[in-house]
């Protein structure tokens, strides 16, 4: 089995400031890496910038893609990329 968590880092509204957050949008489990590594492309296809780091065996691999869109993070004055991240292991036993 293998497991699929995706995240998302977007822009939000904290206390009338536009700021940064990162909160997981997805969880999934695959029976097979194929299954689950098509799941990540197909939710990375429409993304400018992609960045794979695919690993075999016990390693966790990640992928990232962004989306284009930034902001001014209104504290620290920081220009912040909205993007995805996703990570790909193999699933615990529990």
């Amino acid at each position: 089995m293998y497991e699929v968590k995706a995240y998302h880092h977007r822009p939000a509204t904290v206390r009338g400031d536009l700021e940064e957050e990162t909160v997981m949008v997805a969880s999934e489990l695959f029976k097979t890496r194929a299954k689950a590594k098509a799941y990540i492309e197909d939710h990375v296809k429409g993304c400018k910038t992609v960045s794979r780091d695919y690993h075999r065996g016990n390693e966790t691999s990640y992928v990232t893609a962004f989306t284009g869109y930034t902001w001014m993070h209104e504290n620290s004055g920081e220009e912040c990329q909205e993007y995805y991240h996703y990570r790909l292991n193999k699933a615990q036993a529990r």
